[in-house]
């Protein structure tokens, strides 16, 4: 099991933006509760999608600058990322089943199933799902419901 990764501002172009695999960053404090909450979630998709994806993250009371460069205005706040281009925005406390939700189009998308087959987790997640979320793919904004 690979653990998630710390990011700062020293590391994040290497390795976020020039990653070979995608990027789930966390962008959050050490020490507020609804960061700490994802710390169990973030753990276990690590862990599953090991060979698929990195999961990483950006604690801003060390990188301020990351959170001012990416428009951070709400905590948690996790930005997905595919060849050093963010993809899918989730924001607020959540669950693994709703991240999963969110991030199923890109994570069954061709470019990451190339060395691995699709999860049928992923899809079994997306129906889980009973968390407001919204979610930024190429700069435009939807909010979704899903009732489960």
């Amino acid at each position: 099991m690979r653990p998630t990764i710390e990011i700062n501002e020293a590391n994040f172009e290497t390795e976020v933006l020039k990653s070979s695999q995608p990027v789930l960053v966390e962008f959050a404090t050490g020490w507020s509760l609804p960061s700490m909450m994802l710390d169990g979630a973030l753990d276990e998709i690590a862990a599953e999608f090991v060979d698929r994806m990195k999961v990483a993250r950006v604690k801003l009371d060390s990188s301020p600058n990351l959170g001012l460069w990416y428009g951070i205005r709400c905590l948690p706040t996790m930005l997905y990322f595919v060849d050093g281009e963010e993809r899918v925005g989730i924001f607020g406390t959540t669950s693994k089943e709703t991240i999963l939700s969110q991030l199923k189009t890109v994570i069954n998308s061709p470019r990451m199933t190339k060395n691995a087959p699709p999860t049928a987790q992923v899809e079994a997640a997306a129906e889980k799902s009973e968390t407001e979320v919204v979610s930024i793919t190429d700069s435009h904004a939807e909010s979704t419901f899903s009732q489960g």
